[in-house]
C-alpha cells in the first residue's frame, strides 16, 4: 500500500478523525492538469505557463489508520521547518528515528513513565499538511 502513495507526489487531506487513541485520516491524490494557466499571486508575480494540480474523478483516496496514538500534530505546510532526518528519502509517509519532534514529546511528557512498547514517530507530508504521530503501532493503509 506504501506503493500507492509513492505513485504520486500530491497527497490532499480529506478528513482528519481523533477518538480514543485512533487516528484516522482520508487523503486524496491530487492530479497535474493538463490544462496551461498563468497563476497571479496578490498582485505581485504572474507565474506563467503552470499545471494546476487538481483533485477529480480518477483521483485515488486512501484511508490511514493510526492506533495507540500517544500525540499528534497538524501543520500547515507552508509554516514547517523540515529536520534533517537521519537519511530519510522524501517519501510522503516516513517514520523518523531519533527525531527532534519524538524527543520533544518524550522529554514534555510522561510517556517514558508509562508506557512500555517502543514509541515511534511517523510523518505524513501532503501537499498542504504535515501530520505528525507518535504511536506504539505501525499505521495501517487501505484503498477507498
Amino acid at each position: 500500500m506504501q506503493s500507492i502513495l509513492a505513485e504520486s507526489n500530491y497527497w490532499f487531506l480529506g478528513n482528519l478523525n481523533y477518538l480514543d487513541a485512533l487516528l484516522s485520516l482520508e487523503i486524496t491524490e491530487g492530479i497535474v492538469s493538463s490544462s496551461i494557466k498563468d497563476i497571479k499571486i496578490d498582485d505581485l508575480e504572474t507565474f506563467e505557463d503552470c499545471s494546476p494540480i487538481e483533485i477529480t474523478d480518477q483521483s485515488r483516496r486512501v484511508q490511514i489508520k493510526f492506533s495507540n496514538v500517544l500525540a499528534y500534530q497538524l501543520t500547515d505546510e507552508s509554516y514547517w521547518a523540515s529536520e534533517n532526518h537521519d537519511g530519510i528519502t522524501k517519501n510522503i509517509l516516513c517514520m523518523h528515528n531519533n527525531s527532534e519532534y519524538l524527543q520533544y514529546v518524550m522529554e514534555n511528557s510522561i510517556i517514558k513513565e508509562c508506557v512500555d512498547n517502543p514509541v515511534k514517530h511517523y510523518s505524513l507530508a501532503l501537499a498542504d499538511d504535515i501530520i505528525d504521530v507518535i504511536t506504539t503501532s505501525e499505521p495501517s493503509l487501505k484503498l477507498i
